[in-house]
């Protein structure tokens, strides 16, 4: 269920009860690597990627049931695979939030090959997203693609998600024109999207989201490829208004068909549980058009499909001053038969 919370809400986190976690040492990272799963190296590297991720999103993408999410999660902090912390929302309890502890990033490190010190994790930066302003932005973005995990699940393997990628990674490769909130493609039998993605979380002018989109005419003008851009809106009336600044910008544009957008409001998603649904209204549609994410395309008969699903970093990642670790594939490592499984 996607969350209604607006960053205001967060206002603070919820005092941590005394715990028994293990301490991190050489000594522990050996003992401990044999007993982490294919699921929770998997989930170690989402978090390395994608920085925060609340209990919900992690059951979605990973776990069959809550309680099995909840035990596995209790044992990956006590080892300190995983850190968590709980935002205050002043009525009812927020759910716990997971960011990557000492351990994971140590274990990660070395299945990558890497030296632990020179990725310069600092377990307090990481945990330093409780306070962050952009907390429930970041929340916001990592549920829609954790919503479609869980929508692919039913349907493995027709339905996947074939890539997902963070702002942070996106803006290495298209920072020079735009810097969208994330980047993903989703398939579907035979069909697949790729999109931008723009989440709007109502604390700023809708005018400076219309100034991001020169930057995705620029972006389709240098590359030659033209990528949809999904926009995601806090309610229903800046939905409209958005999209009257959207239609009189491009009408001033040299190539408007360069941007082709869909939007869709947070109400909608919660209403359709999955950005999979029939929610997205194009810029040239009328409200009752509202389509499937995978049926978008056909509104924009001029957007060439997806050419690749390769979604691994190009070399050039390889020779940056910081080295990076692997991100993970969009996709649990394992089978929908394995997501009851609970190892001990």
């Amino acid at each position: 269920m996607f969350s209604s919370h607006r960053q205001r809400d967060l206002r603070a986190t919820v005092p941590q009860r005394p715990s028994l976690r293990l301490a991190s040492s050489a000594e522990h990272h050996a003992r401990i690597t044999a007993r982490l799963t294919a699921r929770d190296r998997w989930l170690a590297r989402l978090l390395a990627e994608h920085r925060v991720l609340s209990s919900p999103q992690i059951t979605q993408a990973a776990f069959g049931s809550r309680s099995a999410a909840n035990q596995r999660l209790q044992r990956l902090y006590t080892w300190r695979i995983c850190d968590r912390f709980q935002p205050y929302i002043g009525r009812g309890r927020a759910p716990m939030c997971y960011v990557l502890d000492t351990t994971g990033a140590h274990l990660l490190a070395h299945a990558d090959g890497l030296n632990p010190a020179e990725l310069k994790f600092r377990p307090d930066r990481s945990i330093g997203i409780a306070h962050s302003l952009r907390l429930a932005h970041l929340l916001g973005v990592n549920e829609f693609f954790t919503s479609l995990i869980a929508a692919a699940r039913t349907e493995t393997p027709t339905r996947a998600l074939t890539a997902w990628w963070p702002e942070t990674r996106a803006a290495r490769h298209f920072g020079d024109h735009v810097r969208p909130d994330a980047y993903g493609r989703w398939r579907e039998h035979d069909r697949e999207i790729e999109w931008f993605l723009e989440w709007d979380t109502g604390s700023y002018q809708l005018s400076r989201l219309t100034a991001k989109l020169p930057g995705y005419a620029a972006l389709a003008a240098t590359t030659g490829i033209i990528t949809p851009l999904l926009v995601v809106f806090a309610g229903p009336i800046r939905e409209v208004h958005a999209r009257r600044g959207f239609t009189e910008h491009l009408r001033t544009s040299a190539r408007p068909h360069d941007v082709p957008i869909a939007t869709t409001t947070v109400t909608d998603l919660q209403a359709a549980d999955s950005p999979a649904a029939a929610i997205w209204l194009p810029l040239n549609a009328r409200e009752p058009d509202r389509r499937r994410l995978i049926d978008l395309p056909a509104a924009w008969p001029h957007v060439d499909p997806p050419t690749s699903s390769e979604t691994t970093e190009p070399a050039e990642a390889a020779t940056s001053p910081t080295p990076r670790l692997a991100p993970p594939e969009p996709m649990p490592p394992y089978t929908t038969a394995e997501l009851s499984w609970n190892p001990r």
